[in-house]
């Protein structure tokens, strides 16, 4: 492209820009960056060039701040002034009026500040939790080129994001980190350009720059800043040099080569580059230090590119912008709708008015629910990669499925819930899945699965973690709790298979004779345990030798819209989540029976139903001339059924919940409350935890 082309691609940009294409700005630095290239002979024009890029670099912190593109509509009329002007006296004009410039868009950093980066806390906090989710990005997108390395999207879509980190780094001068991206990029300039193609080496390759990606930023969250860190990256470095060997040599060898420049001015340079957080590319830093001129760097490009010829062109992504909101606003916005749905609750009528009033408050709850949510895809993104390098470190063949990594739960549950995925996910490679040879022995595919799922029953988020592997020994587990004194041998004959396999829950409990550095402590699975019930849930196994082990994690929702059937026990309101009820009906004596002297059941259609009095469970008097006659039959999560006897079901409805708080956490089979029209609170029951409570007031046989 020439001068004039960059001048006209950078105003058309700038248009559209002004149309609300928030994603243009990022073209828009890239175009500024090329266009550099024409001037580089012109301090003064560099000097404005760098203060545009930082009016749109601001722009992109701060979308939307008065004076952005006046400022830089301004500025590139002075270039372009500068570019048109036939004699010296005007140029010297020109750049006087360039050195003179000032951009007045209020979110602009000088051209001076930006060398030096504000610790402004935010600012640099923003910037950690974007360069975390590109991380969990790029990590997700490595592993689906690992499976078809014949995707040059996903090379694409790598290219785009350490692109993006490098540039972030140069702005803020991490040097160690832009460093790193540098050659990461690299390494993916050498793949989507097609002259390597896909490795494991550089599956490898990218992944360990992940690793250290991830390393250097703990290093910045520990130390608030720092420009450079103490993470070596010399081995690595070499080693992506070495994978990226290719026919087409650098700028630096090509100047070499023809004599523009001697060896030791290039390593001058390339020190230069590097100090400057890769925010300068080499051409610039050697025109500007009088190696070479602007018209030999030109002529050296146009051959580097003929032998690039051919490279896929990038085509940027279109997708919705991503904006950080401190969590404090967003709790406050869902806590206010959720406040505003439950006083239209409590308005009574029927008018269009009211009608639509009521649709448009329960569309601003759900999409503010949304808000505090996000999905399962950069959890189960870190697990499959679990599952890749801990199967090669054991030397299995075994796969990750995930199922359900769209649901959108609370972003506080997905942080805690990592740890016990991970130690399940670790426990079913180690002690469930066999060898290859082991599992042709059995009749087993070679290659063993471990299944993530995720699904909403309820009011509960189901979290599953399946391996195809050896199953659970019982025998082994009751050994060694027997070896432990954690049971009594009398007893031990008399264990449902339930409980015999929540003693690996037992902190100090392992059946591994020998400990690795994946597990053998036995403290893994009682860190899984408590983080469950610290969060209000339970979870559940399910084995058969031979065969498969399964854990789910069950939890309740603690904020949410649901469907609710409005029950009344006395004078207490309780609140059935609706997609746990199977039907409701009407109780006549001789439906209910009791069996081994104490245990209730309801006879409907020829099938024995286990009943839960409601008042007796919550020990809320009866009221005599009330009595309970109303049958609700619900499925616990694990599809039994029970039915619930109380004194009376009012209506079904929506119902906003609410998390009770940390007062009554610890109260049992209640997961959430509601406010119900009239002010009146009612109390949403944990159906399982209620079934829970039940059978442990049934003496035992």
């Amino acid at each position: 492209m020439t001068r004039d082309d960059h001048f006209s691609a950078i105003t058309s940009l700038l248009l559209k820009y002004e149309t609300g294409d928030f994603l243009l700005l990022s073209d828009l630095s890239d175009a500024l960056s090329a266009l550099k290239d024409f001037f580089l002979e012109v301090p003064a024009a560099c000097k404005l060039i760098e203060n545009l890029k930082n009016c749109v670099t601001g722009e992109m912190k701060n979308s939307g701040t008065d004076g952005f593109t006046e400022s830089l509509s301004a500025g590139i009329d002075l270039l372009q002034g500068y570019a048109l002007a036939q004699d010296d006296a005007t140029r010297a004009e020109a750049e006087l009026a360039m050195g003179a410039f000032s951009c007045k868009s209020k979110s602009c950093p000088s051209v001076e500040d930006a060398g030096v980066p504000e610790r402004d806390e935010e600012t640099f906090q923003i910037f950690l939790t974007e360069i975390r989710d590109r991380l969990a990005n790029a990590q997700e997108t490595i592993l689906q080129l690992e499976d078809n390395p014949d995707d040059s999207a996903a090379v694409q879509t790598l290219f785009r994001i350490f692109h993006t980190i490098k540039g972030e780094c140069g702005f803020l001068k991490i040097a160690t980190l832009g460093e790193l991206t540098h050659n990461i990029e690299s390494l993916l300039d050498e793949l989507r350009s097609g002259r390597s193609r896909v490795s494991q080496q550089h599956i490898d390759l990218l992944l360990e720059g992940l690793d250290m990606s991830r390393e250097i930023l703990k290093r910045l969250e520990k130390n608030d800043y720092a420009v450079f860190t103490d993470v070596s990256l010399d081995s690595y470095v070499n080693r992506v040099k070495n994978v990226s060997a290719a026919p087409c040599a650098n700028l630096g060898e090509i100047l070499v080569a023809e004599g523009k420049m001697q060896e030791e001015d290039v390593a001058r340079v390339l020190e230069k580059q590097k100090a400057s957080a890769y925010r300068k590319r080499f051409g610039e830093i050697a025109v500007q230090e009088k190696f070479l001129s602007s018209e030999e760097l030109r002529e050296t490009l146009d051959k580097q590119k003929d032998c690039k010829a051919g490279e896929p062109s990038r085509v940027p992504d279109r997708t919705d912008p991503v904006i950080k909101v401190r969590a404090s606003k967003v709790n406050f916005l869902v806590d206010m709708i959720g406040e505003l749905l439950i006083a239209m609750g409590q308005i009574s009528g029927s008018g269009a008015e009211l009608m639509q009033m009521r649709k448009i408050t329960r569309s601003l709850q759900y999409g503010a629910m949304e808000l505090r949510t996000d999905t399962l895809h950069t959890l189960f993104g870190n697990l499959r990669r679990t599952v890749r390098d801990l199967s090669k470190q054991l030397k299995k063949n075994v796969r990750a499925e995930c199922v359900g990594e769209d649901l959108e739960i609370d972003r506080n549950l997905i942080e805690k819930l990592e740890e016990p995925l991970m130690h399940l996910v670790r426990n079913s490679l180690d002690h469930g899945i066999e060898s290859e040879l082991d599992r042709k022995n059995a009749g087993k595919d070679s290659q063993g699965v471990v299944t993530l799922k995720a699904e909403r029953h309820g009011n509960s988020i189901v979290i599953t973690v399946r391996d195809d592997g050896k199953g659970l020994d019982r025998e082994r587990i009751l050994s060694k709790a027997l070896e432990k004194k954690l049971i009594r041998a009398e007893a031990a004959d008399a264990m449902t298979d339930s409980q015999v396999f929540n003693l690996i829950f037992t902190s100090g409990f392992s059946t591994h004779t020998e400990v690795s550095l994946i597990s053998g402590r036995g403290v893994g699975m009682d860190i899984v345990r408590s983080a469950v019930v610290d969060n209000r849930g339970r979870i559940e196994i399910e084995s058969v030798a031979g065969s498969y082990s399964e854990f789910r994690m069950i939890f309740p929702l603690s904020t949410a819209i649901i469907d609710g059937m409005i029950t009344r026990v006395s004078q207490s309101l309780f609140v059935f989540p609706i997609g746990s009820v199977i039907e409701s009906i009407k109780i006549v004596p001789a439906m209910l029976s009791t069996v081994n002297g104490s245990v209730e059941v309801a006879n409907l259609r020829g099938e024995s139903i286990p009943v839960i009095r409601m008042h007796e469970t919550f020990c809320i008097p009866e009221i005599p001339e009330s009595p309970a006659i109303i049958g609700v039959i619900c499925e616990t999560s694990d599809r039994r059924k029970f039915m619930f006897i109380l004194d009376e079901v009012i209506a079904k409805r929506e119902v906003v919940i609410k998390s009770l708080g940390a007062r009554f956490s610890d109260l049992r089979g209640i997961s959430s409350g509601t406010v119900l029209s009239g002010g009146k609170i009612g109390l949403v029951v944990d159906i399982d935890e209620i079934v829970d409570l039940s059978l442990m007031e049934i003496p035992a046989r």
